[in-house]
């Protein structure tokens, strides 16, 4: 009974962190992406926005490439397609090199140095994922393995 008693702490404890972890709310008007160290262009502020916070050191965070193109390919076309931003937090130069060599045609690359912008959005754990309409308000948040692509269809 007292290791049943110890689990069930454990999981509440953890769902706990895990509900206020990210502390953005739906419709609520997003941070800048003041500085962020861009690799690339810098993404247009008018048009929504599909932003990945990425950890090259965590295999979670890599294996969501393909479903980046796939948005990419399918809601990512003209002036008022969804951007994709992958955002990396103090990461090595060489790896930045080798995101912008791989993804930079076809994504907005850059590095958050010393935290500011991931602070700013509350980030406390990757992969993690927001979507922005073009008014800059948040519109989804979570895991990218969760974003259902009819949700990528209504934002505007």
């Amino acid at each position: 009974m007292k290791k049943v008693l110890i689990l069930l702490g454990l999981m509440l404890g953890s769902g706990a962190v895990a509900t206020r972890a990210q502390k953005l709310v739906i419709g609520s008007r997003v941070p800048d992406l003041k500085g962020v160290a861009w690799s690339t262009l810098p993404p247009r502020t008018e048009a929504p926005m599909l932003i990945e916070f990425y950890a090259p050191d965590n295999a979670s965070s890599a294996r969501f490439f393909p479903k980046l193109a796939e948005i990419q390919h399918r809601h990512g076309n003209g002036n008022r397609g969804i951007q994709i931003v992958v955002l990396t937090r103090g990461v090595a130069a060489t790896t930045l090199d080798s995101l912008r060599a791989r993804y930079g045609e076809r994504y907005f690359i850059g590095s958050d140095p010393d935290g500011r912008v991931y602070r700013a959005f509350h980030v406390q754990y990757v992969p993690y994922t927001i979507l922005v309409n073009s008014k800059g308000e948040l519109y989804w948040q979570g895991n990218l393995g969760n974003l259902p692509m009819s949700t990528l269809e209504g934002v505007r």
